[in-house]
């Protein structure tokens, strides 16, 4: 889910693992919001933190309630992604996909903080309301 909530903009959850193959469906809650990998050259991405040879998300922006944006996720890795309109607010999150790896596991994104990736492993999901960063 994608969800503004006042002055929060976040992902719920904040974390997810998937294995390879899975197909994510981002969903819009409220507000207007996107899924978009950050992957240097992608929208306002400076960095890259996909695995390298993934393929790249971008949903732009999605603004009716319900609208949704589906990925399949076939390399393993850590991918992070951002909300392009509210990345400077912290609207940030990951997916693990099979194990952790990847540019993403060197620091947190620049826009904001995520749940570490062995925790998602372990736990599955973490909820954005759970996720303490």
């Amino acid at each position: 889910m994608m969800v503004t909530e006042g002055s929060e903009y976040y992902f719920d959850p904040i974390g997810l693992f998937v294995e390879s193959g899975e197909t994510v469906t981002f969903e819009i809650q409220s507000g207007s919001h996107s899924a978009t990998a950050y992957k240097k050259g992608t929208s306002s991405a400076s960095v890259t933190r996909i695995p390298e040879g993934a393929e790249t998300f971008n949903s732009k922006t999605l603004s009716e309630r319900g609208a949704t944006y589906e990925h399949t996720f076939e390399s393993s890795g850590t991918y992070d992604y951002f909300c392009i309109p509210h990345k400077a607010l912290g609207m940030v999150g990951r997916i693990v996909v099979g194990k952790p790896g990847g540019p993403a596991e060197e620091k947190m994104p620049p826009d904001g903080e995520v749940p570490d990736s062995q925790v998602i492993v372990d736990q599955g999901s973490v909820s954005y309301s759970d996720f303490t960063g």
